[in-house]
């Protein structure tokens, strides 16, 4: 379909679900390889999971779904929530094929959400979900969710961005992504999607994220189109932040520099990595 028309019936979709929705342009799904990603961390995934007190898994944030349905083709009982609707959407071809179930609600409300579904063995909050949260009263009210919604003895593995690194070096942004455009859309055979991924130091912890989405197609007489940007207010959350924390909330929490347990290193490390064990 033309871009134009393409665009308007995202608008409407927008619109029906309410405007609350930040990500409904931006097509996460694409934007990662998530075949490799998988392979990378699956081995620590599944090690952990054998140390939990149940084979199931509540996936927080779990955008396009694509852990869940990972942990749905090892036999595990795997839900996805997440807040947004397309998000959600996305997810339900998994869910279609039988790779997990996908709810639409507040991480923040999970039990009241999930009902009978919780408790669970294991949780994650992949993807830099956490500095979604932009105050410490949401903070603890997801630990406080998160206990809730873990078996006794049961574990969460989170993933951010080390942002102690990034706010002292003064980064401004994050790696480019190339993907190559959707057959359903128009282009030259070398037009490329590029994920663009901006931000701000706004001081006291705040942050501004502008993830924006671009069409790179070197045959057009205008290269370089924005599809969709947005602008997404986040909270550098630290590590002694997180650690205080939980271990009010009643966890004993470990912190890795990546997905594959390595060391936490506060001025070089990418990501901050945790897993909290429920008392």
């Amino acid at each position: 379909m033309p871009a134009d028309d393409h665009q308007g019936r995202q608008d409407s979709d927008d619109t029906r679900r309410g405007t609350g929705d930040p990500y409904a342009r931006v097509d996460y799904r694409r934007m990662i390889a998530w075949q490799q990603r998988i392979a990378r961390e699956g081995p620590w995934l599944l090690e952990l999971l054998a140390d939990a007190p149940d084979r199931s898994l509540l996936d927080l944030g779990c955008g396009t779904g694509e852990h869940v349905a990972f942990f749905a083709e090892q036999g595990v009982r795997a839900v996805g929530l997440d807040s947004s609707a397309s998000m959600i959407d996305a997810a339900g071809e998994h869910e279609a094929a039988g790779r997990g179930r996908f709810v639409l609600g507040d991480a923040l409300q999970a039990a009241q959400v999930l009902g009978d579904e919780a408790p669970f063995g294991m949780a994650l909050c992949l993807g830099n979900v956490l500095p979604h949260l932009t105050d410490d009263e949401q903070l603890e009210q997801w630990i406080a969710a998160l206990h809730q919604v873990l078996l006794p003895g049961g574990l969460a593995l989170v993933q951010l961005l080390n942002y102690g690194r990034l706010l002292e070096g003064g980064q401004r942004y994050l790696p480019l992504n190339f993907r190559p455009v959707p057959e359903d859309q128009p282009g030259s055979d070398r037009s490329e999607i590029v994920f663009l991924r901006l931000m701000r130091d706004e001081g006291d912890g705040r942050v501004l994220f502008f993830p924006t989405t671009l069409q790179l197609d070197p045959d057009a007489d205008e290269p370089v189109r924005v599809v969709s940007t947005r602008r997404v207010p986040l909270r550098a959350w630290l590590e002694d932040d997180l650690r205080q924390r939980l271990e009010a909330a009643g966890f004993t929490v470990e912190f890795f520099g990546d997905m594959t347990r390595g060391p936490f290193e506060p001025s070089a490390s990418q990501d901050l990595v945790f897993v909290a064990r429920r008392d």
